[in-house]
């Protein structure tokens, strides 16, 4: 499937501000799945974008600008091409939670099983993961369960939480948005020692009636590592495991290994952000 992004975040500030020092997560990976044709970037004020990889593997545009501005404008215009991931037929069931114990000193899960800067493993969040987990001993099973209980249970809400919330009072509140739903996923996974680790993305709505929720913006899901099968990706917004649909931007462990802007400046708080998100399917014959 070829998909077109456009993501553009805008802020206007009261009062100029100055030295502002920012990073993107805003440029597609390319891995087996999917593949970046091309990923152009253009900020407002003027000025030059640098880029490095991050330490999880991630493409990270950053720039500064020093001078007087009253606002700024970041776009990114994406084409990517995805290819199916996953073989609905052949879904990693069949491992045992037993076998975690022999991933814990493997330095790809390691990372993921520990608490972070949104994520907290404690008896309160262990307790609810076991009641979640009910007699399931298979590692995908649970992971899948897990992600069901945020679906059925959390209520979809753009006007509760903030981008500080974090996973342990998403999982009190049962109230979010996709963020909150990866970080209350997160949580109760690692409780049970199965590796999970967050995503930022975007979501391809290909439903008739529009119903994916997360898809006029930025999304967020997790993947969980089965041994012996890989990273396998769950979204808990919309309760379905992720296939083509879906376009990778970065993964960490948290969201703030990967959200798609960061930064600081000198100044008064913005009087507003906006942030619009288009995510559209392009014919073979468009170049």
């Amino acid at each position: 499937m070829r998909l077109y992004v456009f993501h553009q975040t805008k802020y206007r500030y009261p009062s100029p501000v100055k030295d502002s020092f920012n990073e993107l997560r805003l440029y597609p990976i390319s891995n087996e799945w999917q593949k970046c044709e091309s990923c152009f970037i253009h900020v407002l004020p003027s000025t030059q974008l640098r880029q490095y990889l991050d330490l999880n593997g991630n493409i990270v545009n950053h720039f500064e600008i020093p001078q007087d501005h009253s606002k700024l404008i970041i776009e990114s215009r994406s084409t990517v091409t995805t290819h199916s991931r996953v073989d609905f037929n052949a879904l990693p069931y069949g491992k045992k939670m037993s076998t975690l114990k022999k991933m814990q000193g493997q330095s790809e899960a390691r990372p993921y099983l520990q608490s972070s800067s949104f994520v907290e493993i404690n008896p309160e969040s262990w307790r609810l993961a076991v009641d979640v987990q009910a007699d399931s001993q298979d590692i995908f099973q649970t992971a899948y369960m897990i992600m069901e209980f945020i679906f059925q249970n959390f209520e979809y809400s753009n006007s509760i939480t903030s981008v500080e919330t974090h996973g342990n009072q998403a999982l009190k509140l049962r109230k979010g948005v996709c963020q909150d739903f990866a970080h209350a996923a997160l949580v109760l996974c690692r409780c049970l020692s199965i590796p999970a680790r967050y995503v930022s993305g975007y979501v391809f709505d290909r439903t008739r009636d529009q119903s994916m929720r997360g898809a006029e913006a930025s999304h967020a899901w997790i993947e969980v590592l089965v041994n012996g099968f890989g990273w396998f990706g769950l979204d808990p917004t919309n309760n379905q495991v992720v296939d083509e649909n879906y376009i990778v931007l970065g993964t960490g462990m948290d969201y703030k290994d990967v959200a798609p802007v960061t930064g600081t400046y000198f100044g008064k708080p913005p009087k507003s952000m906006e942030v619009n998100v288009t995510v559209k399917r392009m014919d073979s014959s468009d170049r």
